[in-house]
């Protein structure tokens, strides 16, 4: 008896290791979702449950493009005001993008944010208000909130993967899903707004367009 209790008596530095060596052997989740450092990060659930907590007091604010907000949808009642604006500037996969390398094929984003950003929210809401950030996949809406944040209004949260999601970052994952999921190839697969089946809209409701878009063609003749 005395033997076997010696031989489960080990010392503090090997089960530490041993520790260590099951968390390192545990599953590693696919999708790693930027968070903002000022604001809070939330998931499309809790941003869905606070809009029924404060009606009044909590808004929507959809960094989108223009584009994107008008052909995907987007959630009902969400104010458009982009953190970065579609170029004409089309790319390669794989060729040069601001001195790296393009990661997909198609319309460059602008390089830096939209300069007026923060006064049309300032415009739009109050620094006490709750506002919820939402991009396409978390990531730029993150920069989005840390700057509503910086700008003082005092109540800012990002939604940690967006409207569409993100895509799945395994590749072993993704090889599943290519042969397994009806929604392979599909917006929304990993999380975010479309994924939990939240409202979405396509009604352009002049109310929630992006203000200087609005009046710049409301004088166009």
């Amino acid at each position: 008896m005395i033997r076997q209790a010696r031989a489960f008596n080990r010392p503090a530095w090997f089960c530490a290791i041993l520790a260590l060596g099951l968390v390192l052997c545990l599953p590693v989740p696919a999708v790693f979702a930027k968070q903002a450092s000022r604001a809070v990060t939330i998931e499309a659930l809790e941003a869905q449950e606070m809009l029924t907590q404060e009606p009044r007091t909590t808004f929507l604010v959809d960094v989108r493009t223009p584009a994107e907000y008008m052909l995907l949808g987007h959630p009902p009642q969400a104010y458009n005001i982009p953190w970065l604006f579609l170029t004409g500037d089309f790319q390669l996969q794989g060729g040069p993008f601001q001195g790296g390398k393009a990661p997909y094929t198609g319309y460059q984003k602008s390089g830096s944010p939209n300069p007026d950003f923060v006064g049309v929210a300032q415009s739009l809401f109050k620094p006490e208000d709750r506002l919820i950030v939402i991009s396409a996949d978390g990531e730029d809406g993150a920069d989005a909130a840390d700057e509503l944040v910086k700008a003082g209004f005092k109540r800012v949260y990002n939604i940690r993967h967006g409207f569409s999601g993100q895509p799945l970052t395994s590749p072993e994952l993704d090889r599943l899903a290519e042969r397994h999921s009806p929604f392979y190839g599909q917006r929304g697969r990993v999380n975010g707004w479309v994924y939990w089946g939240l409202p979405v809209s396509n009604t352009m409701d002049p109310k929630y367009v992006y203000p200087p878009d609005l009046k710049r063609m409301q004088t166009l003749k």
